[in-house]
């Protein structure tokens, strides 16, 4: 065997590591962290350095990221602030300033280039020192932060000390000077951070302001050449038979050679190439017959890769690689074929109705992501038929990850830019930049993700007022420094300057999008606007849900009575309300007066959480038919439902559908069940009954429409039928059953079947109805459950005992005579006992398998 010389060992070792050392490293800073409480006069950072580490000193050790609450929950300083009013009691902390340091050794091995430390979350006025010298001041949680360090860092081997000195949020808003010509203007908006913080309108009562490191802290030694940023382009053919994928690659350090590698959703390599890195480096990749990214239930989600390397001979100093896909969204605003206005999504050719929810923090209490939480959320998501989420205004900004789950599932995003309601001190040019430079990283971070839609301005910008009746502070944000940004930065994404927008007033519904204040205004025209971008009625999580932050007491008090015996008297207990938005929740619940008043909690929970449910379904159903009640088919006006809200960051009573502990609500079902791809529905006028086919699948159906007058004893009093097809993205008015004569409102229903999909409908409010005693013969496959009975049963609930957070493929559904439903359940939370229960039929219990 031939022997290796000694002398070339060496030198093959030493090659190793000057590689190594020249490629680019980057750590993560997650442990050697400690967090203290600051007293208004601050120390010097070399005492909070010399004090590092004792806990006699206050210093609290840490993992990151975590915020002070956190923190403070971890070592048992404060109790769990979901509960109760201990969000009260802890509201403290946002009053106080707040030291963070960690100790980290310089990495041994580099060898040239420079050093930075990438600030990634901090919330929110940070002031940073390395070994001592003062490397940074910031003002925005929003903006991820670079800094160079290389003079500043220890040598390899070296311990440095890092010291973060946050400031407090409600002292600075103390101070904050109010625009002139609104001194009633909310005094936090002049701070960039999230400003459902600074009230109780998420849940947390008087507020929820955080402080402190909510995203990774870390440092970068990037080598001799790095790169900074990959923007990717595609732009498809008008015949979307070819695409011409548009690459600019921005690079720092040496010279160097930029190579690329192409893989398509199949994993096979398209195109190769290299050129000398030039800062900014265009190329082009053109493509024949892309494979398309559509939405969810549309098609594929196909996905490309292209990884961008630099190299000096054969060593790689650094790699980007960024997933994409291959769209076109074009908004339609004028109806080619009618000339009406419209606020229509067309992706890749083809009219998509746009149904979902509107998304905000997965976790009130925290800025710290939560992964699984937010997973579960766009599991519910898809099983709830959705399509889109829309990123409010007045939340966070969810890290790279969630776009790029979004992007795998099909889920489109309209990103609505962080603020909402906005107003600030006209001509403050630093606050302007500082809005500027977080816009401008906001649109460079999401814009090669296939799933976001559009920019949006924020949340509510122009509300109460026209278009045009704005303050100039307000304009030169809105009007000028986003467009702009945007035409530079993105110039194929469409802007929309708020939501809502358009019209002669700033919430119009036949004019751009529209938000749902039915519960407290007439709206006119608003039966079907042209898009629904918050859709709302209030409900309650369920009673398990409930059980987990109030007490006995607090959820029912003794000898309470939900009747309603003065004008505006919400009929739920006082701890109900203090749970609640603080803004008259009571006044955004459906109506109520159609179901039989309630004597428990339980039965109050059902009553609110069933109007909700009625009035999402309803007003879906007739969004997606596109017209007015009775109005002539053939001319689909609406195009979007996005209901206020997905979930909830707190627990409380409010507008979503899905609560804090991840259980789907009543309301949650029904929309799930208005959100299938094909609909059926009945339009109910003053004169007549029909039935309408709603085809927001990609594929045609077509089938015979059998439409049957039934008692709820099960007799068949008559039946129409007709053959129906109906195209994608077409809604028909298929059926009118004037036929089937008088029917009685309360002891007969009608039902309809098509293609595989039912609906029904009760012609009177439930409280009216004459229900039979129904048995309810349920059996257990597997982990599902099968449902039948020979009469009519009215609300059909599963739930799983002693368990908060089950999931079911379907619930709190009717159940028409001789009907078998087969229900799986998706999430037992951790039960294996169920029951089953109905309006008019004893519960039944059983066991299941998870």
């Amino acid at each position: 065997m031939k022997r290796t010389s000694p002398i070339i060992v060496a030198v093959a070792a030493l090659l190793a590591i000057q590689a190594q050392a020249t490629q680019r490293r980057q750590v993560v800073l997650k442990d050697g962290w400690s967090v203290r409480q600051l007293e208004m006069d601050k120390p010097a950072i070399d005492d909070l350095i010399r004090m590092l580490g004792n806990p006699d000193d206050g210093w609290m050790p840490a993992t990151m990221p975590a915020q002070v609450h956190d923190v403070l929950l971890t070592h048992g300083r404060i109790a769990d602030p979901h509960i109760g009013r201990n969000a009260a009691a802890c509201a403290w902390v946002g009053e106080k300033d707040w030291a963070y340091a960690c100790r980290f050794v310089t990495p041994d091995g580099i060898i040239g280039g420079p050093a930075f430390l990438r600030f990634e979350g901090l919330d929110t006025l940070a002031d940073a020192y390395l070994n001592g010298v003062a490397i940074g001041h910031f003002e925005n949680m929003f903006r991820e932060y670079s800094v160079e360090v290389t003079s500043h860092l220890s040598p390899p081997g070296r311990r440095n000390n890092l010291v973060i000195v946050f400031s407090s949020p409600l002292q600075f808003t103390q101070a904050a000077k109010l625009p002139p010509d609104d001194p009633g203007a909310a005094k936090h908006k002049s701070l960039r951070k999230t400003h459902c913080d600074f009230g109780s309108y998420i849940g947390a009562a008087p507020h929820s302001v955080k402080v402190g490191v909510y995203r990774d802290v870390v440092l970068d030694l990037p080598g001799q050449a790095w790169i900074e940023d990959v923007c990717i382009r595609p732009n498809l053919s008008p015949d979307f038979r070819s695409a011409n994928v548009q690459v600019r690659a921005e690079t720092q350090g040496d010279k160097a050679t930029l190579r690329w590698r192409l893989i398509d959703p199949s994993g096979r390599e398209v195109d190769r190439g290299e050129r000398a890195a030039s800062g900014e480096t265009g190329f082009e990749i053109p493509l024949r017959e892309p494979r398309l990214w559509w939405p969810r239930m549309h098609g594929p989600q196909n996905l490309y890769t292209l990884t961008v390397s630099l190299h000096v001979g054969d060593r790689v100093l650094d790699e980007r690689r960024t997933v994409f896909g291959i769209r076109e969204v074009k908004l339609v605003r004028i109806d080619p074929a009618t000339g009406e206005k419209r606020f229509r999504f067309d992706i890749n050719g083809r009219p998509i109705f746009l149904r979902g929810g509107d998304w905000v923090p997965v976790e009130g209490a925290t800025h710290v992501w939560q992964p699984q939480r937010a997973m579960r959320l766009l599991d519910m998501v898809e099983r709830g038929n959705m399509n889109v989420l829309r990123i409010w205004g007045e939340g966070e900004l969810p890290p790279p990850s969630f776009y790029e789950e979004c992007d795998r599932r099909g889920i489109c995003i309209w990103q609505d830019f962080m603020f909402g309601y906005y107003d600030h001190r006209e001509g403050d040019m630093e606050f302007l930049d500082n809005c500027r430079a977080e816009i401008e990283q906001t649109i460079r971070r999401l814009r090669n993700h296939p799933c976001v839609l559009l920019w949006v301005g924020g949340n509510e910008q122009y509300l109460w007022s026209s278009t045009t009746d704005v303050p100039r502070a307000k304009r030169e944000i809105f009007e000028k420094i986003m467009p702009e940004a945007c035409r530079r930065l993105d110039p194929t994404r469409l802007f929309h300057p708020s939501s809502p927008y358009g019209g002669p007033t700033g919430n119009w519904p036949l004019e751009g999008d529209w938000h749902d204040y039915t519960t407290i205004n007439f709206a006119p025209e608003a039966s079907v606007p042209l898009f629904g971008s918050e859709v709302l009625r209030t409900s309650v999580p369920s009673l398990g849900s409930m059980q987990r932050f109030l007490s006995e007491e607090e959820l029912w008090p003794q000898g309470f009575s939900p009747a309603i015996r003065k004008p505006g008297q919400p009929a739920w207990p006082p701890a109900w309300t203090y749970h609640s938005t603080g803004i008259a929740t009571w006044d955004r619940i459906g109506a109520i007066e159609e179901y039989c008043d309630p004597a428990s909690a339980e039965e109050l929970i059902r009553v609110i959480g069933m109007a909700h449910g009625e009035y999402l379904r309803d007003r879906v159903e007739r969004e997606r038919r596109g017209v007015p009640d009775g109005a002539p088919d053939g001319d689909r006006r609406c195009w979007g439902n996005i209901v206020w809200r997905l979930n909830d960051a707190w627990p409380m009573i409010y507008s979503s559908v899905i609560d804090y502990y991840l259980e789907p609500k009543i309301a949650y079902y029904f929309l799930r069940r208005a959100y299938e791809p094909v609909q059926m529905s009945f339009e109910k006028t003053q004169d007549r009954i029909c039935v309408w086919v709603v085809n927001d699948s990609p594929e045609s159906v077509a089938g015979t429409l059998v439409v049957r007058r039934l008692g709820f004893d099960g007799r068949v009093l008559g039946k129409m039928q007709v053959e129906v097809s109906v195209e994608p993205g077409q809604s028909r008015r298929c059926l009118t059953t004037t036929e089937l004569g008088e029917i009685s409102l309360r002891t007969q229903f009608l039902q309809a079947g098509f293609a595989g999909h039912e609906a029904s409908l009760l012609l009177i409010g439930e409280r009216y109805l004459h229900l039979p005693p129904a048995k309810l013969q349920v059996g257990v496959v597997g982990n599902a459950v099968t449902i039948t009975s020979g009469v009519f049963v009215r609300c059909i609930s599963l739930e799983m005992a002693d368990a908060v957070g089950a999931v079911f493929e379907d619930n709190f559904f009717d159940l028409t005579p001789g009907q078998t439903r087969t229900v799986r359940v998706i999430d037992a939370a951790g039960s294996r006992k169920m029951v089953v229960k109905a309006l008019n039929a004893e519960p039944v219990e059983l066991t299941v398998t998870p």
